[in-house]
């Protein structure tokens, strides 16, 4: 069985790192102390496909499946 990445999944991977490595930094030290999200960016993060339900492709999904928030 072959675990490798395929390239979307890596494109993914990285996407998911830039935007967190771009956004985080600027809001978790408040979100940590006041315990609270930044809804802005929880809207971001939905916007480019980082939060969802999983719904199978059968059910109009994305191809990447269960797998995509894992990455």
């Amino acid at each position: 069985m072959d675990f490798q990445l395929s390239d979307i999944q890596k494109d993914i991977k990285k996407a998911a790192r830039e935007f967190a490595e771009g956004e985080f930094p600027k809001v978790a030290q408040e979100c940590d102390r006041e315990e609270k999200t930044d809804m802005a960016l929880l809207q971001k993060a939905r916007d480019l496909g980082f939060v969802g339900v999983f719904v199978d492709e059968k059910y109009g999904a994305w191809v990447w499946g269960i797998w995509r928030p894992v990455l």
